[in-house]
């Protein structure tokens, strides 16, 4: 990650792969920030290179349709991937590459997402939002003069998706502290301090600073090698992400484009950010009150919610698995109570304020509103309902949801 990185295509992908063949594959716009320089750079070395080009419109979706058409490609000959692209690309190739069982290299062209350096991929099958297992990439390179030359949209979709890693951390530690799923504190450092960073410089971010939208691109990235330790997302996705999941499974659109994965995310950032805010004025004592839904009602709800078949069986194993009986949900709302005032003085450390979080979206350039998404509050409440449905991963919506206060939290999101 350096200035000029561009040039040095051609001899980092020999040191990596020696004269493999390689096949570059980019889409219309990608080819224009930097397909020349990588041709330029890797044929100077006398590496053969063919190319697939994807059309620039509609834009490449990360589905089992595009990731067989890389990989037929791929299985021609022994060829190496060489990406030039953001994260649809890179989770398309990185996939086809892993069922090749063959390394890549992925050359980024913005700093847009966090999933380049990460150990899954992204990918919708059968309609389905999955994180498919799947290995990193060998080798990944960025020149930063690129990075901040990016549209000013994918440098805010690349803040939003970091800002994220503040509610998915918080989401993180309630689970840690419900004995559900431990944190790891070298993989959280790993996240969380170059996170704080990247906060920490938004106004340079904001201004197109190349060595501060360097930083991001190095938070990001860490936030990928994160993953690729834990063999799980969990140290960079949590509730606000399984938003995000809902809009991109119902294929969410802007102007007629697919609103990006980072500005989904930082809609959900701050859905969650706001959650957590009236966690910390709430009445524990008011959920006991609440009736205990049955897992009839809940089937029914699902059903209900989810109209696709196969997605609709998929969730109902996922919500069957961390259903709580009546009396395994009394217990758990009897820990909850007791670790409500430790969980608050954690979300004061870990999450900022939500006016400050949200002061810094929006300068970055990130919407801050669902309407800046093409959708409302109906469709915000809508989405943080499918959300709490699709995993097993313990977030706030599922505190909330056992609590006996989700209707209330939907209804609390009017005051955003």
């Amino acid at each position: 990650v350096q200035n000029g990185a561009l040039k040095k295509v051609g001899d980092t992908y020999v040191e990596a792969f020696g004269h493999t063949p390689a096949v570059l594959i980019a889409d219309g716009n990608t080819m224009k920030v930097g397909g020349f320089e990588t041709l330029r750079s890797l044929e100077k070395k006398d590496i053969e290179v063919r190319q697939l080009i994807f059309a620039p419109y509609p834009q490449p979706y990360a589905d089992e349709h595009a990731i067989k058409k890389v990989r037929l490609c791929l299985e021609k000959d022994n060829s190496i991937a060489v990406v030039l692209g953001s994260g649809t690309l890179n989770d398309i190739v990185k996939r086809a590459s892993f069922e090749l069982d063959r390394p890549y290299m992925v050359i980024a062209t913005a700093p847009s997402v966090d999933g380049y350096t990460s150990y899954g991929a992204a990918v919708s099958v059968g309609g389905f939002k999955q994180t498919l297992p799947c290995s990193a990439p060998m080798v990944v390179l960025a020149d930063t003069q690129v990075l901040s030359e990016a549209p000013v949209e994918m440098i805010g979709s690349g803040f939003g998706d970091c800002m994220s890693k503040f509610t998915a951390g918080m989401d993180w530690l309630v689970a840690d502290k419900l004995g559900l799923q431990n944190v790891r504190e070298d993989v959280w450092d790993m996240v969380q301090k170059p996170l704080r960073e990247v906060y920490k410089n938004h106004h340079l971010i904001a201004k197109g600073d190349p060595k501060a939208i360097g930083k991001l691109f190095d938070a990001l990235s860490a936030s990928g090698f994160a993953m690729q330790i834990m063999h799980d997302s969990r140290p960079a996705s949590g509730a606000e992400h399984l938003i995000s999941h809902i809009w991109e499974m119902e294929h969410l659109k802007k102007d007629g484009l697919d609103v990006s994965h980072g500005f989904k995310v930082a809609v959900g950032t701050l859905t969650i950010a706001y959650l957590y805010e009236q966690l910390k004025s709430l009445d524990i004592s008011c959920c006991y009150g609440n009736p205990i839904q049955s897992w009839e009602e809940r089937e029914e709800a699902i059903k209900h919610f989810f109209v696709d078949k196969k997605v609709c069986e998929q969730t109902l194993i996922i919500a069957r698995s961390k259903f709580l009986s009546s009396d395994a949900l009394l217990e758990r709302r009897r820990v909850l109570s007791h670790a409500l005032p430790f969980l608050i003085e954690q979300i004061d450390q870990q999450i900022p304020p939500y006016t400050q979080l949200k002061s810094a979206l929006e300068e970055v350039g990130c919407p801050i509103s669902p309407e800046q998404i093409n959708t409302d509050l109906a469709g915000l409440r809508h989405a943080v309902t499918g959300a709490q449905m699709i995993r097993n991963r313990y977030t706030i919506l599922d505190l909330y949801y056992e609590l006996g206060l989700f209707d209330w939290a939907l209804e609390s999101l009017e005051g955003m």
